[in-house]
């Protein structure tokens, strides 16, 4: 391991940016191109953490008894600093730095310095937080039921329910037509998303898909969304009661018990007139 102390600035950085001008920049092993470098412990760290950078395949070069060191620079053709560390043996090499004091993400470049020819590994890339974690990935979008259309072709053949209804805990088959061949599909029960299984369509492309709903699931308007990992997509409604089936619906009209209330009310109205009516006759006379 090397602990880089910065006092070869000048001579680490012209070495570098001068045989890469040169046209020598070489890549080991017949100009195979070497394995990325290693971060640890995470590329990911804290305001002036220490970290190391790890390589291999940096051996001497067969023109020179001049050992090899690796080299790290910024990313810039204008970097400001280099340094550089010894090379174990086998060629492998361990550089040890502290991360920048300010956030933001930083990317290296590390070389195999063999004296008389170079070679570049692939850039090294940290990422500096004020916690030294990860920031957390965004939420997914929330799902609307057909924000996304259907994929033209894709239509259901068989259902084992019927209208569309069940009940939590029963078990549903649906057949599907129109996927691409042997692609596999996730279903997933929304609004709450829960996945009800992976499925792969045949050959042909139809697709069976046989899973139970969750005992618990709230009894409401719920959607099947059947996504496939070739890019299609198909909804299905499903509403979901206590017994599994469709809410009852009795058919009678509503329009004859209003008008017999209207009846009634006008009738009552009528009487009460001519109730009036009678009382003041009789204290006249």
């Amino acid at each position: 391991m090397s602990r880089l102390s910065r006092t070869r600035v000048a001579v680490v950085t012209g070495l570098t940016l001068g045989t890469a001008s040169a046209g020598l920049l070489l890549a080991p092993a017949a100009l195979a191109a070497p394995a990325a470098p290693s971060v640890a412990p995470s590329s990911t760290l804290a305001p002036g953490a220490t970290f190391t950078i790890s390589g291999a395949d940096c051996t001497q070069a067969s023109d020179t008894d001049a050992e090899p060191m690796a080299v790290i620079t910024p990313d810039s053709d204008d970097p400001g600093w280099g340094d550089g560390g010894p090379v174990n043996a086998d060629g492998t090499w361990t550089l040890e730095l502290d991360a920048p004091a300010e956030v933001g993400t930083y990317s290296y470049r590390l070389f195999c310095d063999q004296y008389t020819t170079d070679f570049q590994y692939p850039n090294v890339t940290i990422t500096v937080t004020a916690d030294g974690k990860p920031a957390p990935a965004p939420a997914p979008a929330a799902f609307v039921p057909g924000a996304t259309p259907n994929t033209p072709g894709i239509s259901v053949t068989k259902n084992s329910t019927t209208s569309n209804v069940a009940k939590p805990g029963q078990q549903i088959t649906h057949v599907l037509k129109g996927f691409k061949p042997n692609e596999k599909v996730t279903l997933v029960l929304h609004s709450t998303p829960v996945t009800l299984g992976v499925f792969t369509a045949d050959a042909n492309g139809v697709l069976t898909a046989t899973y139970t709903l969750p005992a618990g699931t709230t009894l409401a308007n719920h959607t099947l969304a059947f996504d496939g990992d070739a890019g299609s997509h198909y909804e299905i409604a499903l509403t979901l009661t206590a017994d599994g089936k469709a809410l009852a619906y009795t058919g009678a009209s509503v329009t004859l018990p209003l008008v017999a209330g209207t009846v009634l009310v006008g009738a009552g109205a009528g009487a009460l007139v001519l109730s009036r009516r009678r009382t003041a006759g009789a204290t006249q006379a």
